[in-house]
């Protein structure tokens, strides 16, 4: 099935963009170039404009697009009169809007036409009846069909090939044994093909509009396109370097396939080249077996590292001027078999070789087997890397541990290491508060602020605050300004616990009794996948529960790891006991209630957006 699947897709990738590529990039690219190779050795005469006039119709994309129409006479040299209504190098002189061609021609043929006044036309010499007004190349039309002669049509062809290899059969006989095939040598290929693909459509389309008269703020959103075609083609140069660098490595493994349950002796032949650039860590050349779940339910795929064993490597000296490299692992009793699905994930194990800071250099597909009777009995093991139970697992957070105390210290000293630094802590004669950091805010007010800024510039001179644009406006202008003030607090008195999110639009406060902090645990709150997605971080927030089944409260935003929030916890529970009996008596409390009000900010752009509405409505 996936074989026909294969064909089906292949197949019609070839026609689409094989025709597509054919008819709208090859065919004209090579009539225009065949007709500028010929003019070179016509004959100029004058020409009299008989009529002229410009056609204009609407785009697809609501722009328009322009056609220079011209009726011109003129004696060649035989002594024959001859009208041609020909302009430039096209022959079928379609409609188009890229630059301003059809347009300055139409209009310098008008004010010859009104004035009585002769054009040069370019006369073939062997066929008076030809004849043309521009023989020069128009470049940004070019330009434009470069995508379509280069891009497209290299699609179209790779489509072929993988439909040819696929009826054949060839994609079916496996890699060669000469060696391991690494990561980089896998990936370079459609590395190299999407950053052409890339490359191709936005270097001559950036071209067009960097020629044209465009407004300087496309040719800066242009420039961002093709700024990220030269670091795609960076990325695949230095994916070739790497898949050079480490071609002929051979990987034996003993036994093979190594099976979960057992011990698997691992040897790694690499030539001197490798060799030469490796950088080993502490004590040593290190190698990970590492056991990672793809996410590929989407159109794009997410891969975490969820276990991984590393060992240093005994490094013996190899005939060919390399090294092997020898190491042993125990793969763990529940190891699913390398390739299939767990908890709706591809389970991928790998040997990565390690590099400085831990970082992977290369890496070899492992083919881990199940242990026998895996088949029968592993539907039945429940898997330790679930997500999903993940997700809802709550972990309870005991009391704080000894020494943890007291927060008159602070809980950013050496008693507690694992401290987020994205927490600070404030304590007064009143209460203790827990600062805790929004840079996710900040980041996303200062997008939605710069691109209000940015359509209020465009739309400025067509009065926005007298159409529906208004209201798009007022929302990301509230949204910006919401999040960019956004603060988080946790606030700990003697009678309650105060959780609050104030910005200048508002504050919102929820209050607990303290002896919530007795029902204390952390959650998975979201995941955060490194930059090279081979690693990701998960990030856990403190809840609270009034009672030990009622309802639960977040006090927390997502912390790094279960280490801080566990961290945050113990010190809220160490601030409870070392604020116990603090209330003097005959004091006032400060009213503690939970509710939300309006801020400064939210009446203002209250008051915006209203008049907005009405000028709209006007």
């Amino acid at each position: 099935m996936s074989r026909i699947s294969v064909l089906l897709f292949s197949g019609l990738f070839a026609l689409v963009f094989g025709a597509g590529g054919w008819f709208a990039g090859v065919m004209p690219l090579a009539r225009t170039l065949h007709a500028a190779w010929l003019v070179q050795s016509w004959q100029p005469v004058p020409a009299q404009v008989v009529s002229s006039s410009l056609s204009v119709s609407a785009g697809s994309e609501g722009g328009s697009t322009y056609k220079a129409q011209v009726r011109y006479r003129y004696r060649a040299a035989n002594g024959q009169e001859h009208e041609s209504g020909r302009i430039g190098l096209d022959p079928s002189g379609g409609a188009d809007n890229i630059g301003e061609w059809q347009r300055d021609w139409s209009e310098r043929l008008a004010m010859a036409r009104d004035r009585g006044e002769a054009v040069t036309a370019w006369v073939n010499p062997d066929d008076p009846s030809e004849a043309v007004l521009d023989r020069s190349i128009r470049w940004p039309l070019l330009i434009f069909r470069l995508p379509f002669a280069f891009v497209f049509t290299g699609v179209g062809l790779v489509a072929a090939w993988v439909f040819v290899r696929a009826l054949t059969g060839a994609g079916n006989q496996g890699v060669p044994a000469a060696g391991a095939r690494s990561s980089a040598s896998r990936g370079q290929a459609a590395l190299w093909l999407f950053a052409l693909f890339w490359c191709g459509i936005s270097f001559p389309l950036a071209a067009v509009f960097w020629l044209g008269r465009s407004p300087w703020w496309v040719n800066l959103l242009v420039s961002v396109f093709v700024l990220v075609g030269l670091g795609l083609l960076w990325a695949a140069v230095r994916q070739s370097l790497l898949a050079w660098r480490f071609a002929g490595t051979g990987l034996v493994l003993q036994p093979s396939p190594p099976r979960a349950g057992e011990t698997v002796d691992v040897v790694l032949s690499l030539s001197a080249r490798a060799i030469g650039e490796s950088v080993g860590g502490l004590g040593g050349h290190r190698l990970r077996l590492s056991q990672y779940r793809v996410d590929d339910s989407g159109s794009g795929s997410s891969e975490r590292l969820v276990e991984q064993f590393v060992q240093i490597v005994k490094a013996m000296p190899d005939p060919g001027g390399g090294e092997r490299w020898q190491a042993r692992f125990d793969v763990p009793a529940d190891a699913p078999t390398h390739g299939s699905r767990r908890s709706g994930e591809r389970v991928d194990w790998r040997l990565e070789v390690l590099g400085e800071g831990d970082t992977v250099e290369v890496s070899f597909d492992v083919p881990v087997a199940s242990a026998p009777g895996w088949s029968t009995t592993g539907a039945a093991v429940p898997d330790r890397f679930d997500r999903r139970a993940q997700w809802s697992r709550e972990e309870p957070i005991t009391g704080p541990a000894e020494g943890l105390l007291p927060v008159s210290q602070g809980p950013e000293s050496s008693h507690s290491p694992q401290w987020p630094a994205t927490v600070s802590v404030r304590e007064t004669p009143d209460a203790c508060e827990w600062r805790f950091a929004q840079p996710g805010w900040r980041w996303l007010g200062v997008l939605a602020l710069f691109v209000c800024a940015v359509l209020t510039g465009l739309w400025w001179r067509e009065d926005p605050l007298s159409s529906g644009r208004a209201v798009w406006l007022a929302l990301l202008l509230g949204l910006g300004l919401h999040a960019v003030s956004r603060r988080r607090s946790l606030t700990l008195r003697d009678d309650a616990v105060e959780v609050r999110v104030m910005s200048w639009m508002g504050t919102r406060t929820r209050c607990l009794a303290p002896s919530a902090l007795d029902h204390l645990f952390h959650k998975v709150l979201y995941t955060q996948s490194g930059g090279s997605g081979r690693s990701t971080t998960e990030f856990h927030a403190v809840h609270a529960r009034e009672t030990g089944s009622g309802p639960a409260v977040r006090l927390t935003p997502g912390l790094p790891g279960a280490a801080s929030a566990v961290a945050v916890g113990q010190a809220l529970q160490a601030a409870r006991a070392h604020r116990s009996g603090r209330f003097s008596a005959g004091a006032s409390r400060s009213d503690a209630h939970s509710g939300w009000r309006p801020g400064a900010g939210w009446v203002l752009w209250a008051a915006m957006l209203g008049v907005m509405c009405l000028r709209w409505a006007q």
